[in-house]
């Protein structure tokens, strides 16, 4: 019996089969369970049958594979043994048979394409390096510029702007002959921040500039060094042509952070100084422009531009060492944004003064560093990072701007200080711009012009703001906080201001001024000094003010637009939507 048994336990009858159940033989032909259910217990040969069938049938599908692997592997070890000395196999031609007609051999070219597109994840083919305007005549080879003032603008660059901004750096003794050959458009877009808003040719050239982004970046995600280059001088000296919410320079801004990482320049496990200069070009112009529009911060201060920082401090090159100044500011301000985005409302008071507390510790620790580094720079380099101090002092007191965070304490001793604080600082940062020699105004990159908005956009929110706590009946003991407030002042300071930038545009109709960023700045600053004294008595209609509100009928020199009040009413414009224009307040 044991033998029999033993004969039938490698098979399982067709009702346990069925059932899922366990089948354990009792007789040769009976398993226990059937014979306790009283059912019939019928066994097939399953293992014959399926021998039988496996013989006659076509080969499965992992026959076919399990073919196919072995012959790949066969050819790669043949590869290795060439030496990567690849060529097509045609040794074997085309035959009938079931599995290659359905799964043919793959060309050992192929095989080596997907060898090397396993080392890299990503999909698709790498993006040209190359110009696909290369050998494209520039317009010094059109004749649209002449040789001599190529090189006077090229010149310009070199012992002018790049002392604003040190990262792109040009090689002494570089000419414009070798730079529009060797890299066209950094030559191109050189030309365009230094040629002035009154040349002739600066339509011209912008529209060359943005063929090159438009056929390059755009069109054939062109990425290569120069071109990142050329994208951060022609966004850090944009001026042309002036947009509402300057979408084109947002644009522009966005494709230096985009070739940056395209570039790998944030990950690269060591950079050449060009490469170390662009990278934190890319950080500074970014974040500058995100804290003016209000856009987020696309880049982030880590230890690879620390790094850099301190590479570039050992060069032979001057400019090199003005870069860590100019890096820690934009770094201090990001952080600030970053505060203040995080504030709320409920917080109150308690929470401004320690938020301000905080920044102003950091803020000094960072103002020490820097002026160490200006008695070293050049006295335009030094200008301008006086002026992002100056503009960093200014921002510290925006808090006291934001209704939400005193609605308990409108009137507060902290606020009221704090509002005074802000006047003093744009009256200051004001002053300082305005007393720039005229060389220089024409040299402000986009990020001077933004800190310059907002100087003329806090004070006078800060001065009624001030104004309205006074009058208001809830605050009768705030005039024993608050020192005398010249509401006279800003229409003054501001047509002063607007006449000193001017000079980047003189010579040019209303309508080209309209198109330009200073230009247009200007035009809106008049506007803003004209509409003030209203403002003023709007609040103070009486002779309660603090002082004779007749003053405020300042003497206003010519509009280059002429007389306002012959076009429209001052009461006929939005003073909220004029001021959001500078502060981004509304």
């Amino acid at each position: 019996m044991n033998a029999t048994i033993s004969a039938v336990k490698r098979r399982a009858c067709v009702a346990c089969t069925a059932a899922k159940a366990k089948c354990t033989p009792q007789a040769a032909d009976m398993c226990q369970r059937c014979a306790r259910l009283g059912k019939p217990c019928t066994y097939l040969d399953l293992p014959q049958t399926r021998r039988k069938h496996r013989h006659h049938a076509t080969p499965s599908r992992l026959d076919v594979l399990e073919n196919k692997v072995d012959q790949l592997m066969s050819r790669l070890a043949a590869l290795t043994q060439q030496n990567g000395q690849i060529s097509p196999d045609i040794s074997h031609p085309p035959t009938n048979d079931l599995s290659s007609s359905h799964t043919p051999d793959p060309d050992p070219t192929d095989i080596a394409a997907m060898l090397d597109a396993a080392k890299d994840p990503s999909h698709g083919v790498d993006p040209p390096t190359r110009s696909g305007l290369e050998g494209h005549p520039s317009i010094v080879d059109r004749g649209l510029l002449s040789e001599a003032e190529a090189e006077r603008l090229v010149t310009t660059f070199q012992l002018d702007f790049m002392p604003k901004f040190p990262f792109v750096l040009l090689t002494r003794g570089e000419t414009a002959a070798r730079l529009k050959d060797r890299q066209p458009f950094l030559f191109l877009c050189i030309v365009a921040a230094t040629m002035g808003s009154t040349h002739p040719l600066r339509k011209i050239v912008t529209e060359e500039v943005m063929k090159h982004v438009t056929l390059r970046v755009v069109e054939r995600s062109e990425r290569n060094l120069e071109l990142h280059q050329g994208l951060l001088v022609h966004s850090t000296w944009y001026s042309y042509p002036a947009e509402r919410c300057h979408p084109r320079l947002s644009l522009l801004t966005q494709f230096c952070v985009s070739i940056m990482y395209d570039l790998g320049l944030h990950r690269k496990p060591s950079l050449r100084l060009d490469e170390q200069r662009a990278l934190l070009g890319t950080y500074w112009l970014s974040v500058g422009f995100s804290g003016t529009l209000g856009r987020p911060i696309t880049m982030k201060h880590d230890g690879r531009m620390d790094e850099c920082i301190a590479s570039l401090a050992s060069t032979e090159h001057l400019s090199d060492r003005w870069i860590a100044p100019f890096i820690h500011l934009q770094s201090f301000l990001a952080t600030m944004d970053e505060a203040y985005a995080a504030i709320h409302a409920s917080g109150g008071r308690v929470l401004v003064q320690v938020t301000r507390g905080s920044l102003q510790r950091e803020f000094d620790r960072v103002k020490d560093r820097v002026e160490k580094d200006l008695t070293n720079c050049p006295l335009s380099t030094a200008n301008a990072l006086r002026t992002e101090i100056k503009y960093a002092e200014l921002r510290l007191e925006e808090l006291s701007l934001r209704e939400d965070l005193w609605m308990t304490e409108p009137a507060s001793t902290v606020r009221t200080s704090m509002l005074m604080g802000m006047i003093h600082r744009s009256k200051e940062l004001i002053h300082m711009v305005r007393n720039l020699p005229a060389s220089e105004i024409a040299q402000i990159t986009i990020t001077t012009s933004a800190r310059i908005c907002a100087a003329v956009g806090y004070m006078p929110t800060a001065v009624l703001t001030l104004l309205n706590l006074i009058t208001s009946p809830t605050a009768s003991t705030i005039e024993t906080q608050v020192p005398a407030i010249d509401t006279t002042e800003y229409p003054h300071l501001v047509i002063d201001l607007a006449t000193a930038l001017e000079t980047r545009v003189e010579g040019l109709s209303a309508a080209e001024k309209e198109m330009d960023i200073v230009g247009s700045l200007c035009s809106k600053m008049r506007l803003l000094a004209r509409c003030y004294p209203h403002q003023i008595r709007a609040i103070v209609p009486s002779q309660e003010a603090r002082q004779d509100t007749s003053m405020m009928e300042v003497a206003m020199p010519p509009s280059m637009y002429g007389d306002l009040g012959d076009m429209f009413s001052v009461d006929d414009i939005q003073w909220d939507a004029l001021l959001s224009n500078f502060t981004m307040f509304n």
